[in-house]
């Protein structure tokens, strides 16, 4: 159809349509314009509003902390428990102090000089404000959207609470919080008050902390003896103490202590005349770098435990006063702190005697132990940071500050007790001793298992919860550790035992399992973790004092009263703990058994033997340890763990009066089939006694094992294998890796089926099924879990 044709059709609208179309168009145009800038406004209503709520919530922000007491320069004390480590008669043990350049001095010992130069060129405008300088604070938030620079525009007052509270944070809620926290200070104290404050804390360069020490240092003299220039001098250094230090760099700090001169005289609080003279003294000016006479050059070296006590009071008080490190510490050395340590000193000098010897490690010397001991209730009892003799203090210690791959150690931990807490695993639950496909990251099965006739990656099948873990047998742990979900193990590490370095990485099958993890765990957090196997499931947070006292005996920190969490049942904690006796009568941990005393635990070892740990417990304390390198490196012999914490647990409990573990009365003992793991009937031949929850028992095992009659060995016929290729003490499987044994017991121990004489078979041996399939099942009962 024609154009024309269409005009006929249309008749008059067409022909209003097109005339009106630019008019349209600008009600369209206008109207979306309107409706943005609508919800401009709408939204900066929202943002405005949003922002001066947030504002408003952090009107009440101040400082937890007395001012007066900066002044304060009170020896702190430590104390223990009294004889036969009774803690209701404590005894001062040791002082702390330290070798800090510090020195109070009072308000009106400062000269004029002094406090006109600090104000003169760090705040101008100190004596008229309330604690902020709007104008520069103004101006440095124009500064920085304009140029992007540092924020700056702090006055003397934000400085002072900077330096107490150690807030540094570079944002602007930190720089909103110091101005309300600034304006409510000058609320509280007068304007000589926070400068003396400032003037008696404030960094001065090499090592001083206030103007008396910095005049000391520097001029050999107390600071009312300063003159002018003197004072201009120390002013100065303020700004950047590392570069503006008169000892270090004397021509930048004359040039800085210039400009304060210049200041003091353009705002009128020296004359013309002093001026000229503090300027002539400032270019021939001589530092003397003299300390004073009352300083101390030397502290004590204190023993590990202090160590780890003086980290957790800094913590303490850095959470109770919301205060920076370096203020909790100064705290400690000058505060005057009556300090309750829990420290049972026999064990503690056991253990660090034990690990100062020079043969500990035979002729290794390089290679490393941390070690601490803890009762139930989350008492440190002793603790050692590194092998020989300490040379300093707050040392990185490997019990508290290092973190390690814990190997085999995990087991328990992670997923076997979380199988037993599941309700559908048994102490004798079969497990499938078989590789996870996919397991490397090449798309191999594993993980490997280690030891005794392991050596080339061979697995046994169906074999016994107890027996897996009595052998540490890491395709075992792995498949178990696949039913019951990565999930549940990371879970119960993070939000249970209150493991801290675990990542989102970690929740997966080998971390959990064998203990493959991201960052590691120190040995504290794995022997905390052990606590709950011998107190009835109950977690504690370890703590190094009972209380913490301030200088008028007020409790300003307190662990009488730890709370414990219960992460397992009872009934599980017993059971697990009766399935870590058996590591220790006949597993991997043989070489920590003590005579005489009952004794639960768990060797690991990590990938190429770089990592060796023991952790167990015995009726007064459970105690862990790591060794090795400093520097991950292969260790020769992997058995050093085990016989060490033998060795101070043994001399620990010498003389002791003899205590034994309470269990839950509702585990009961019961025989059971070690081929089905089932409970045993009257006719099974293969049978051994397990624990269990009499509330949740396993069914009884029919009798009938499918395959028996081909020659199919049953567990215990493998344990019988096991004890045929040597005693197995030490030996245990890991991240495919073999613990080292003493080298008179390598081949014994070692001997492969392949090592023996021709047509010759171990006690016990029996030709096995294909791996990976059930050998022994009950018909009518699943293998496991349990349901």
């Amino acid at each position: 159809m024609r154009k024309t044709d269409i005009t006929k059709y249309a008749g008059k609208n067409y022909k209003d349509s097109a005339a009106v179309t630019p008019k349209s168009l600008g009600k369209i145009i206008l109207k979306a314009f309107m409706t943005v800038l609508t919800i401009f406004i709408i939204s900066g209503i929202i943002v405005s509003v949003s922002l001066i709520s947030f504002i408003l919530s952090m009107k009440d922000e101040t400082i937890n902390y007395d001012l007066h007491k900066l002044q304060l320069n009170y020896t702190s004390f430590i104390y223990v428990n009294g004889e036969n480590d009774d803690s209701e008669h404590p005894v001062k043990y040791q002082s702390l102090y330290t070798s800090e350049n510090r020195v109070w001095v009072d308000y009106d010992k400062i000269p004029q000089g002094m406090k006109d130069a600090i104000v003169a060129i760090e705040d101008k405008r100190f004596w008229d404000h309330h604690g902020v300088d709007w104008y520069r604070t103004f101006g440095a938030v124009a500064n920085l959207f304009s140029s992007g620079g540092s924020y700056g525009g702090s006055t003397i007052t934000q400085q002072l609470i900077k330096n107490v509270t150690g807030d540094s944070d570079v944002s602007l809620t930190r720089k909103v919080k110091e101005i309300f926290r600034a304006l409510n200070l000058e609320k509280s104290y007068s304007k000589e008050e926070i400068l003396t404050a400032y003037l008696n804390v404030v960094n001065f360069g090499s090592g001083t902390n206030g103007v008396q020490a910095a005049a000391n240092l520097y001029f050999d003299k107390n600071i009312q003896d300063c003159d002018i220039a003197e004072c201009a001098a120390i002013a100065g250094i303020t700004k950047n103490p590392s570069k503006y230090s008169p000892l270090v760099h004397p021509e930048l700090n004359k040039q800085r202590q210039q400009v304060v001169l210049k200041e003091m005289v353009d705002q009128g609080k020296i004359t013309k005349s002093q001026y000229d003279s503090a300027m002539a003294e400032s270019e021939h000016m001589k530092f003397v770098g003299k300390q004073a006479a009352n300083q101390v050059n030397s502290v004590p070296i204190w023993n590990w435990y202090v160590d780890t006590l003086f980290n957790d009071v800094k913590n303490g008080l850095m959470e109770a006063y919301n205060c920076s490190s370096e203020k909790a510490v100064d705290m400690i050395y000058h505060d005057g702190l009556k300090i309750y340590a829990a420290m049972d000193t026999k064990m503690q000098t056991i253990a660090e005697n034990t690990l100062k010897a020079d043969d500990v490690f035979g002729t290794d010397k390089n290679l490393q132990a941390g070690y601490i001991a803890m009762d139930y209730t989350g008492r440190v009892l002793a603790t050692v940071g590194a092998r020989g003799e300490k040379k300093g203090n707050r040392l990185l210690s490997f019990a508290t500050d290092t973190k390690r791959q814990p190997g085999s150690t995990i087991k328990p931990l992670a997923t076997y007790s979380q199988a037993i807490e599941s309700g559908k695993y048994y102490y004798s639950s079969i497990l499938n001793d078989t590789p996870l496909d996919n397991w490397f990251s090449n798309g191999k099965p594993g993980p490997k298992n280690a030891g005794p006739g392991n050596t080339s990656g061979k697995y046994w099948g169906p074999v016994t919860m107890e027996f897996a873990l009595q052998k540490s047998l890491n395709a075992a742990a792995a498949q178990l550790c696949n039913t019951i979900t990565p999930n549940v193990c990371f879970n119960f590490l993070k939000n249970k035992l209150e493991f801290t370095s675990l990542v989102p990485a970690d929740n997966n099958r080998a971390p959990m399992a064998i203990g493959g993890l991201s960052e590691g765990v120190t040995v504290r957090e794995m022997t905390a973790g052990f606590q709950m196997f011998a107190n009835g499931g109950k977690y504690y947070r370890p703590y190094t004092f009972y209380h913490v006292d301030d200088h008028d005996g007020n409790v300003i920190l307190d662990n009488r009263k730890n709370i414990s969490k219960q992460v397992i049942s009872s009934t599980t904690a017993s059971i697990m703990h009766r399935l870590l006796n058996t590591v220790i009568t006949g597993g991997t941990g043989t070489r920590a058994a003590i005579s005489g005393w009952e004794v639960f635990g768990k060797t690991g070892t990590t990938n190429d033997d770089k990592d060796s740990w023991f952790i167990g417990g015995t009726p007064y304390a459970v105690a862990g340890i790591w060794t090795g390198y400093k520097t991950p490196a292969h260790l020769a012999k992997t058995t050093y763990a085990a016989t060490i914490w033998k060795s101070i647990m043994s001399e620990y409990l010498k003389n002791k009066p003899k205590k034994t573990f309470t269990y839950d009365p509702n585990v009961i003992s019961a025989s059971y089939c070690t081929i089905t793991g089932l409970r045993a009937n009257s006719a099974d031949q293969n049978v051994k006694t397990g624990w269990y929850d009499k509330n949740n028992m396993p069914p009884v095992c029919s009798g009938v094992h499918p395959g028996e009659s081909s020659a199919v060995t049953s567990v215990s016929s493998a344990s019988s294998e096991m004890g045929s290729l040597g005693d197995s003490s030490g030996l245990e499987s890991d991240i495919s890796s073999t613990e080292s044994l003493p080298e008179s017991q390598i081949n014994s121990e070692r001997s492969t089926p392949e090592d023996l004489p021709t047509g010759s078979t171990p006690p016990g041996k029996v030709q096995r099924e294909t791996p990976g399939k059930p050998q022994h099942e009950a018909p009518g009962h699943a293998v496991s879990p349990q349901n």
